[in-house]
């Protein structure tokens, strides 16, 4: 964030962008906020400090940070937010900055500590959305407005992230494993299904023998051996 301060020479003029806000004092004294237009003062001791109202970034780099299960994480965090009321702004910071990413390294330590490493891990949106109301309630009376706070990197120990792999690689072939049970699980059930149906009606198990003998008449190099003696419904079938 910077903060341009001016002092107005007499007779010479000025200009404040439309994307600024300027605040005018006289002797050290607050005298108004100027919109954005050129300006010229005829008396002397008048001084402008100048604020840019566009949205800015805040990027706190890796810090090492205890989980609540003692595993130490590196974190960075990236920050936007912007100048609402530059007057409250620049009476209640010396160096608005510097007081900025103190908070955001100190609200990235809350939720880091907060959390056990797995449960930090697999709920990144929900520790986005705890800092950005952690930076909203602390700033809101310094005339700054976060819009979003999120984490940038996240970066585990050498262990660690093996351990990460390993049970991942284990739930994978877990899932795997349950998928390949329910689809042996479905075509027993239909099996099963089939057979009973069967039983209850045997005449379909010989139409299912007559269709099967009916889809091999034209195969080639086939030798198909049929007993046919022990069903009586059966013994004049043609193929």
């Amino acid at each position: 964030m910077q903060i341009i301060i001016k002092t107005i020479k007499r007779g010479i003029s000025f200009t404040v962008q439309d994307y600024q806000t300027a605040l005018l004092y006289r002797n050290g004294a607050y005298k108004a906020t100027l919109s954005s237009g050129k300006y010229r003062f005829w008396k002397n001791g008048y001084t402008v400090m100048i604020l840019d109202k566009r949205e800015q970034q805040l990027v706190v780099q890796g810090q090492e940070v205890l989980t609540a299960d003692h595993v130490v994480l590196k974190v960075s965090a990236l920050a936007t937010y912007c100048v609402v009321d530059a007057l409250t702004l620049t009476r209640a910071i010396a160096e608005p900055y510097a007081l900025l990413y103190a908070d955001l390294q100190l609200a990235l330590r809350e939720v880091v500590s907060a959390s056990t490493a797995e449960d930090f891990l697999s709920q990144k949106n929900l520790q986005d959305e705890k800092l950005t109301i952690l930076m909203t309630e602390r700033c809101k009376h310094l005339g700054v407005e976060f819009h979003r706070v999120a984490l940038r990197d996240v970066m585990l120990p050498g262990e660690l992230k093996r351990s990460f792999m390993s049970a991942l690689q284990q739930r994978q072939e877990a899932h795997a494993s349950l998928e390949k049970a329910r689809a042996e699980t479905a075509t027993l059930r239909t099996l099963a299904n089939a057979a009973k149906l069967m039983r209850d009606n045997p005449e379909l198990l010989q139409l299912r023998y007559l269709d099967t003998l009916n889809n091999l008449r034209d195969s080639k190099n086939t030798s198909l051996v049929l007993g046919l003696t022990d069903s009586d419904k059966l013994k004049h079938a043609t193929v």
